[in-house]
């Protein structure tokens, strides 16, 4: 028998009721549900989320990249703002759902798998890395790192390995836990540079859960085709099962689709197929050896192909799913679904018990200007809104007027006051949450010109 230090199993303890820890939020479903949030469509993502809170027990922000230093920092806007949101995190954690943030190597949109393969081949550069990373998940109070590091060559393989055990190592010493994604195939070592860098048995090992894509079958650049054909899911998730622990085993779900002409796909999903479809009035096919969905349209003269994901191609997949028994389902990407997607996930993990009611209202309160304040200029309208679940919105009227609606804390507009009328004004902010309840909140303000 090998008995395990107790340092060690104390660190296992702490990754068991991690992985346990959102059970209270996923209490309809009996697998581990694990959502991709991406932050080039994070409000549409995060609705779903809401919308769904019960099913998940992890959320992936897409929110961090890895520097050429080894460095990680957050993915920002063309203004140079972070995607991080503290709205989403509290959210979250208010659910008891874990928060596994993915650090990707994208850079200027393209996988670079060279910036990464340098990392872990040089040992200062790597152990810089693995501080990196540990200090992110702790600092940011995360339950783990969900690492997404592809196009790495097949000489990366035993480097890629090394890296991965060094982290699960110094992350399960914090007590947090490590999630790695992985191409998906159907034997050792796979066909191409990207599968072959990737040691299946050994990842499995050493992380707490191995997200397997088993999407991308089709792809941008290649023929109109499936995106995850169920045979094929079949045959990857079966040999997964063969390497890597069945509980450790995510297996990936495609929430999305691609739009070809010729060998050029953009990827689009379910309410933008459903919306060309029904634009250019063409039916919806249903391709039963893939258990796929697919139509072709005309438009300016060019002939295009589209598949993608709705509720009976991911009803397929769940199926696989349960055969074969693994540990949960990832979800790539949330935004944009077929509804039917979250009625499939609960028949099938689950008892099909709908989410619970939104029944509470938000609250709201104008923290900027002062009750009886008099204003000039332009003048800054603040206000704080809260929520059991999430404001959607915080809208701001003038005498009545609609003024402007901001969507994101903290809630504020300008207001010119230079064209109101002298003498009192009436201030007055609503708050809506997403299932459409309101509260308000009115100051009275005065103006002179």
């Amino acid at each position: 028998m090998i008995r395990i230090p107790t340092v060690v199993g104390w660190v296992v303890l702490v990754v068991v009721c991690a992985l346990t820890a959102g059970s209270a939020a996923r209490a309809v479903v009996a697998k581990r549900v694990s959502g991709n949030l991406v932050f080039w469509d994070q409000a549409r993502g995060f609705n779903s989320i809401v919308a769904n809170a019960d099913v998940f027990s992890e959320i992936s922000p897409f929110w961090y990249r890895v520097l050429a230093d080894g460095r990680i920092v957050p993915y920002t806007t063309s203004s140079g703002a972070s995607y991080v949101d503290p709205t989403i995190l509290s959210f979250l954690r208010s659910r008891g759902i874990l928060v596994i943030p993915t650090v990707a190597n994208i850079i200027g949109g393209v996988w670079d798998g060279a910036l990464v393969s340098r990392i872990i081949a040089d040992p200062q550069l790597l152990a810089g890395h693995v501080n990196a990373l540990v200090n992110l998940a702790v600092a940011g109070s995360y339950d783990g790192i969900d690492l997404d590091y592809e196009n790495l060559r097949a000489s990366d393989r035993a480097a890629f390995t090394s890296f991965v055990e060094q982290i699960a190592s110094a992350l399960h010493a914090q007590g947090k836990l490590l999630t790695v994604n992985v191409y998906a195939k159907t034997s050792e070592p796979g066909t191409w540079d990207g599968p072959q860098a990737q040691d299946w048995w050994a990842i499995g090992r050493a992380a707490d859960q191995v997200r397997i894509m088993t999407y991308e079958y089709s792809w941008s650049t290649s023929s109109p085709g499936p995106i995850a054909p169920v045979n094929w899911v079949n045959d990857v998730i079966g040999y997964a099962t063969s390497q890597i622990a069945p509980g450790k085993i995510l297996q990936g779900i495609p929430f999305y689709g691609y739009d070809w002409v010729g060998q050029r796909g953009t990827d689009l999903v379910w309410t933008q197929a459903i919306d060309v479809a029904t634009r250019f009035g063409v039916p919806v096919m249903w391709d039963s050896v893939s258990a796929s969905s697919w139509f072709e349209y005309v438009s300016s003269g060019a002939r295009h192909t589209v598949w993608f994901e709705d509720g009976s191609s991911v009803d397929a997949k769940l199926d696989v799913t349960r055969v074969h028994d693994v540990g949960g389902i990832t979800i790539w990407r949330l935004g944009g679904e077929d509804p039917g997607n979250w009625s499939a996930v609960r028949a099938q993990l689950g008892d099909g018990t709908p989410p619970p009611a939104d029944v509470t209202a938000p609250s709201v309160t104008i923290t900027s200007p002062a009750d009886g304040a008099l204003l000039a200029k332009k003048q800054r309208i603040d206000a704080q809104a809260i929520d059991d679940v999430r404001v959607a919105r915080v809208e701001f009227y003038v005498n009545g007027s609609l003024l402007g609606t901001d969507t994101s804390s903290p809630y504020s507009v300008t207001w010119n006051t230079q064209s109101a009328k002298r003498g009192a004004n009436l201030i007055e902010a609503v708050a809506y949450d997403s299932s459409g309840h309101s509260a308000s909140a009115r100051v009275t303000a005065y103006t002179r010109r």
